[in-house]
C-alpha cells in the first residue's frame, strides 16, 4: 500500500501514547508500525504511580521489543506519572518544538485501519493553509443517515486518532480558567457550546471541579472561542478498543464504534466551511448529557433513529 502525498511542504509526525494496558498496546502499536510507512514516530510511555507497577514494566518491554529494529522513531519513558492530559499536552508541544508542522496522535486504545494515515495526511495537507480548521480525525461514529462525503464538519474535536497543526496548537491556553467560567456562566454561550452535544458543558464543569482531567475539553474551548471547525471521518478508519472500563475515564458502554468494515484510500475534501444541521442533530444524540432521561434519548436514537428535542440552527455563530 502506497500513501499518496500532496505536493505541499508540510512535515508530519505520529505521536503514540501508552501507559499500563499491555493488551491494548499489543493490538495498536504493531498496526501503527505496519501502516506508518516513512512517517516519524514518537512514543510517550507515562511513568508508574508506584515503584512496583508490573503492568507499566510490561508495556515498556513490549514497546522496546517491537521498535528495536525501527528507524525514524523516538521513545520517551517518563520517569514520573504525568497523567494522560499533561502527557498529551507536553508530548504534542515537544514534537512541535522539534520543527514539525503537524501531528497525528493515537493512544493505546486506538487501532488504525490500513487507510487511516492516508486520510490523515491528505486532510492535514489540504487544510494546512485554512486556519479555520483546527482539528481532524479519522474516527467516525455510527450516524443513522447516509453521508455521501468522506468527512463532515463538527464543532467538537475527536480525541481518537486525531491531528492538528503547530500554528493552531501553540495559541491554545490549556489553563484558561476565566474562559471556562465565562462559557458556563453565560447562558447563550453555554447553549452554543452545547450545540453539538449537551454533555460538553457538563464535561467542562467536571473539569473545573477537578473531577476529571481532560486536555480535550480545554482544546474544545479554544476551538469554540476561535469559531473553528473540526473534521470527523464519515466511515471510521480506526477502532477504539478502550470501552472495557480501563483508561482515564473508565467507559464501559460502546456506542461510538461503527460496525462497518468499509475501507477506501481515495478521499476528497472541500474548503466550503459549513455545518449540516441534520448531521449536528444526529451527532448530538451520542452526547446528550449526564441525566438518565438524556441517556434514554440516546438509546431511543440508537435503536430507532428517532431524534428527540432536535437542536435549533446555531451555525450563524461560526460565520466570520
Amino acid at each position: 500500500m502506497t500513501i499518496e502525498f500532496n505536493n505541499q511542504n508540510i512535515t508530519t509526525a505520529i505521536i503514540y501514547y501508552c501507559y499500563n494496558r499491555i493488551e491494548h498496546t499489543q493490538k495498536s502499536l504493531p498496526k501503527i508500525l505496519e501502516y506508518r510507512k516513512e512517517l516519524p514516530l514518537f512514543v510517550f510511555c507515562d511513568g508508574s504511580k508506584t515503584s512496583n507497577d508490573h503492568s507499566v514494566v510490561n508495556v515498556r518491554s513490549f514497546v522496546s521489543e517491537q521498535t528495536k529494529n525501527q528507524e525514524n522513531l523516538q521513545i520517551v519513558f517518563r520517569e514520573t506519572n504525568l497523567g494522560l492530559a499533561p502527557n498529551v499536552i507536553a508530548g504534542v508541544s515537544s514534537v512541535f518544538e522539534k520543527g514539525f508542522d503537524s501531528v497525528i496522535v493515537l493512544e493505546d486504545d486506538c487501532v488504525p485501519k490500513p487507510s487511516f494515515f492516508t486520510f490523515m495526511i491528505k486532510s492535514l495537507n489540504f487544510y494546512n493553509l485554512n486556519d479555520r480548521v483546527f482539528h481532524v480525525s479519522g474516527f467516525g461514529i455510527p450516524l443513522k443517515q447516509k453521508v455521501s462525503d468522506d468527512f463532515y464538519f463538527n464543532p467538537y474535536p475527536c480525541s481518537w486518532g486525531w491531528g492538528t497543526w503547530k500554528n493552531r496548537w501553540k495559541d491554545c491556553n490549556f489553563y484558561d480558567n476565566n474562559a471556562y467560567a465565562e462559557i458556563l456562566n453565560n447562558k447563550d454561550k453555554r447553549e452554543q457550546f452545547d450545540w453539538a452535544g449537551k454533555s460538553f458543558s457538563n464535561f467542562l464543569n467536571l473539569q473545573i471541579e477537578g473531577k476529571v482531567n481532560s486536555w480535550l475539553i480545554k482544546w474544545y474551548v479554544h476551538i469554540f472561542n476561535q469559531k473553528g471547525f473540526c473534521i470527523w471521518a464519515t466511515d471510521s478508519l480506526l477502532e477504539n478498543i478502550g470501552f472495557d472500563g480501563t483508561g482515564e475515564h473508565k467507559v464501559k458502554f460502546d456506542r461510538f464504534n461503527q460496525k462497518s468494515q468499509q475501507q477506501k484510500f481515495h478521499f476528497k475534501f472541500s474548503n466550503e466551511l459549513k455545518y449540516n444541521l441534520n448531521i449536528i442533530n444526529e451527532f448530538r444524540q451520542f452526547f446528550m448529557g449526564p441525566k438518565l432521561i438524556d441517556k434514554f434519548k440516546t438509546l431511543i436514537y440508537m435503536y430507532s433513529g428517532i431524534i428527540l428535542n432536535p437542536a435549533k440552527d446555531l451555525s450563524e455563530y461560526y460565520k466570520k
